[in-house]
């Protein structure tokens, strides 16, 4: 799937926040999810090809039955491309090219001649395929919907409902391509919990969980419309900041570490956050490699200076 228009500028970004902290999350990860194809199965990474060839069939199958006119029954041979289409687009598209596959096979048939002796039998049989066409449209739509929830919910991280590590692996390798082919700038945050283990140990693992939970919220809700967090695994996040410069890259996670440490004073937990920014001007070999340029620079802040950020930018 190909990637959306995403925003560089810092101001405009700001100026994309949702209110309500739920609802921003939900767009915030469904605009990812249309963007990658985190929530795609196997069509999907060759969407444009398979609706081209869809389109194709159902052209190719009316002509073959203008041609051949009724001598052979082509009713059930719509279905092909029709559930091709459906499974690529929407269950409204699919409604509606049901719609043309009935029209055009009947249309076919009346000026072949087929019910010159009994125009009502047209009536019957149009409304009879449609009928079974849409429950067919429907119920693949649904087996779809069920199956990209599903791909969805093993790429989202159950304790804060951030992307998981796999999720975010995924979605980042593809903003790689994209951003390799168009040649545009991708920066990584690494960021780590300070003396989490401390929480932990003090106040209980339902503290620590709680903490975590907060980190989510607060990047959900302080992070621009663009840039995807998510978590790594332990008190380990990870932010992804497509199109954005250097300078406003630091902007967006000094703004970010500072709400996260307010959130941390409000609540008495003595957590502080080593940052580590990778700022790929030119794009690296694998995320593999992206992931590890901002951990390097994450534990090189944590070895000296905690609570502290380092940014680096490569390939300029």
């Amino acid at each position: 799937m190909p990637c959306g228009t995403l925003i560089a500028d810092l101001v405009a970004e700001a100026g994309c926040r949702c209110g309500k902290g739920g609802r921003r999350e939900k767009n915030v990860i469904d605009s990812k999810r249309r963007r990658t194809g985190i929530d795609s199965y196997f069509v999907s990474q060759y969407r444009g090809q398979w609706l081209s060839l869809g389109l194709v069939l159902l052209l190719l199958i009316a002509a073959i039955d203008y041609a051949t006119g009724f001598t052979l029954r082509f009713t059930i041979l719509y279905l092909l491309s029709l559930l091709i289409l459906t499974w690529v687009t929407s269950r409204l598209f699919g409604i509606l090219l049901s719609v043309v596959a009935c029209t055009s096979w009947a249309y076919i048939d009346v000026i072949s001649g087929r019910y010159d002796d009994d125009p009502g039998l047209l009536y019957w049989d149009w409304g009879a395929s449609l009928f079974g066409f849409i429950v067919l449209v429907i119920g693949l739509s649904a087996l779809r919907r069920a199956l990209d929830n599903a791909y969805f919910q093993s790429r989202k991280d159950s304790l804060t409902g951030l992307i998981n590590k796999a999720g975010f692996y995924q979605i980042v390798s593809a903003e790689l391509e994209m951003c390799r082919r168009y040649k545009r700038t991708l920066s990584i945050a690494y960021i780590d919990c300070d003396n989490f283990k401390q929480v932990n140990d003090l106040y209980g693992h339902h503290v620590g969980d709680n903490l975590l939970r907060t980190i989510s919220r607060t990047m959900q809700r302080k992070l621009r419309g663009s840039d995807l967090p998510g978590r790594l695994g332990g008190d380990e996040f990870a932010v992804m900041l497509p199109e954005t410069s250097a300078e406003a890259c630091r902007m967006v996670i000094e703004m970010l570490q500072q709400r996260l440490l307010h959130e941390m004073k409000e609540n008495d937990w003595p957590v502080t956050f080593s940052v580590g920014i990778a700022t790929f001007v030119r794009m690296p070999a694998s995320i593999e490699d992206m992931i590890h340029q901002a951990d390097k620079l994450m534990y090189s802040v944590k070895h000296t200076s905690k609570g502290a950020i380092k940014q680096e930018v490569f390939g300029a």
